[in-house]
């Protein structure tokens, strides 16, 4: 999560959310109410209420201060995480509600950050190496002496012997087995990327989402009831 985020209180003037998205590189507002998040605000959101701001000399921060507070322009109830959590958790709810941003709160709905589709995507194609846990004084590893490379062919006819071995008295320690899981695993974990790397590039595509969420409910489900030959890329 990103801690040190840009908030606005639902007694401000609603001109403020259009001040701070032009004035900051932001792109979700967590909207609070005596310290506790009610709300978040998207740019996408003022976008949209721009379109139906009159044309005229005043500007439209002045118009929305004089009519409007914050509170008249946030959707409830507010969707929250909290950091215990895992990541996996948040991706759901982004996806199965089409957001992308949560805020994370304590047990009393106090901020301590947000969470973003771009968070939780970067995260993911940086693998282990995005993880705090792991420290950033980590040094990369040298690769083994015996590690091989294998070519294209090499690789399918070794996965067309595995799946001939899979699950046989010729695989008493399931490695061939092993080797076809994680083909599955990999293809399905693929696909999730090329559409997250999609979804990431085209904003908020309705589609691209719907793709994106499926993806997730594939891997979701091979976990649950055991990895397949997976589809090709979406």
């Amino acid at each position: 999560m990103t801690t040190s985020v840009l908030t606005v209180d639902v007694g401000d003037p609603a001109g403020e959310v259009l001040r701070l998205f032009a004035g900051y590189p932001v792109h979700h507002l967590p909207v609070l109410d005596q310290g506790k998040v009610v709300g978040m605000l998207s740019s996408a959101d003022v976008m949209k209420l721009e379109l139906f701001l009159p044309k005229g000399s005043k500007s439209p921060i002045a118009y929305l201060n004089e009519r409007l507070k914050v509170g008249a322009l946030v959707r409830r109830p507010v969707l929250t995480v909290q950091p215990h959590q895992p990541v996996e958790a948040a991706a759901q709810l982004m996806a199965q509600h089409g957001v992308h941003a949560l805020a994370v709160v304590d047990a009393q709905d106090h901020l301590l950050g947000i969470i973003t589709t771009t968070d939780i995507m970067d995260a993911a194609l940086r693998g282990h190496e995005g993880n705090p846990a792991a420290g950033s004084s980590a040094q990369p590893t040298e690769p083994e002496p015996h590690m091989l490379t294998l070519t294209p062919e090499q690789f399918s006819r070794a996965l067309a012997a595995a799946k001939a071995k899979s699950g046989t008295d010729r695989d008493p320690d399931f490695v061939h087995q092993a080797l076809c899981y994680t083909h599955a695993r990999v293809a399905l974990l693929e696909q999730l990327r090329h559409v997250a790397s999609r979804f990431m590039q085209a904003g908020q595509d309705q589609q691209l989402h719907t793709a994106l969420r499926k993806a997730i409910d594939a891997v979701n489900r091979a976990e649950q009831e055991g990895y397949i030959e997976a589809a090709n890329p979406v």
